[in-house]
């Protein structure tokens, strides 16, 4: 392997690397329902996914042959590459659950708020629509 490719392996190596940390933090903290955590990291995740995109474009830009590129794949990285696959994987189901968890919550919380202002007992003491939802005192002269 040539000094250049040593360096792009290295390279591509510490980026996974750093890709992966970044992951398994998040998926953590979305183990663990902390979300608001999540939103904050999302910076820092965003710059070593666009580090690790740099990297991977240098290495096309570069026009390496197919035999340079396929010496930058060493067993490390394959193995990196692989583990963050399956971050990816888990961080993709973890975060789809977080969002179908605040839906629910947001739906559940938006139908009840419906449901409680527009319903209630007339003056006959019948369940029935209540029109003026939004009044919080109604004096009738007919009660």
């Amino acid at each position: 392997m040539s000094r250049a490719s040593a360096g792009m392996a290295a390279s591509l190596l510490t980026s996974f690397q750093t890709v992966c940390s970044v992951l398994e933090t998040e998926n953590d903290l979305l183990k663990a329902g902390r979300l608001r955590e999540v939103v904050d990291m999302l910076p820092a995740k965003q710059r070593e996914m666009d580090a690790l995109e740099r990297i991977l474009a240098v290495s096309r830009a570069d026009s390496l042959s197919a035999d340079q590129i396929h010496g930058l794949k060493t067993s490390e990285i394959e193995d990196v590459a692989g583990r963050f696959g399956a971050l990816v994987h888990a961080n993709r189901t973890l975060l789809k659950n977080a969002i179908d968890a605040q839906n629910i919550l947001i739906r559940l919380i938006v139908v009840d708020a419906t449901q409680d202002a527009g319903v209630g007992y007339g003056a006959s003491g019948q369940y029935m629509p209540n029109p003026c939802a939004q009044a919080a005192l109604t004096l009738r002269s007919d009660v």
